[in-house]
């Protein structure tokens, strides 16, 4: 339901008034839909991506380096917990306690580029929790990297992302 409002407010300031905003769910052209779609997508594109087309006065006022470590440590994370459920299926759980940490660290660094692509005064205070939660995570790595070159991957990641975070705490 939240997404048919951000629709519908999408619609409103692209200028299209021929909706009927009493229905509780609108119907849509698909050409309506599209439109939606489409301005929905390039909202949500990642800042960082954007930050690289930045020009005169529209300069990106937040730390880039914690934003691409975070986005980085998300990335990797993503293909770390897809190692675990491999892992999983053949019935091995030596990586059971590595899924919970990482599902944590994903969701901690991608609320961290959130937060501080907006420019939150949380921002610090979210580093200082990314930080905690990387550094469980890294040292849940360390244990397997012998056997996982993912655990290695995911170690670093995680350290780059501490690092980040500690130098933008000051």
């Amino acid at each position: 339901m939240a997404y048919v409002r951000e629709v519908i407010i999408l619609l409103d300031l692209l200028g299209d008034k021929k909706m009927d905003k009493s229905k509780t769910a609108p119907s849509l052209s698909k050409r309506q839909f599209l439109g939606a779609a489409v301005a929905a997508s390039a909202v949500s594109i990642s800042p960082s991506l954007m930050a690289g087309n930045q020009h005169g006065h529209h300069k990106a006022s937040y730390s880039k380096a914690v934003v691409k470590a975070a986005e980085d440590c998300v990335s990797v994370g993503q293909a770390c917990k897809a190692h675990i459920y491999q892992t999983l299926k053949s019935k091995d759980l030596s990586l059971a306690e590595c899924l919970m940490l990482v599902r944590d660290t994903i969701a901690a660094c991608a609320t961290l580029v959130e937060i501080v692509t907006n420019g939150s005064v949380h921002s610090k205070a979210m580093a200082k929790v990314c930080i905690s939660i990387c550094k469980d995570c890294r040292d849940e790595c360390n244990k397997h990297v012998s056997k996982h070159k993912i655990c290695k991957d995911m170690a670093d990641s995680c350290d780059d992302t501490i690092d980040a975070c500690l130098k933008y705490i000051g």
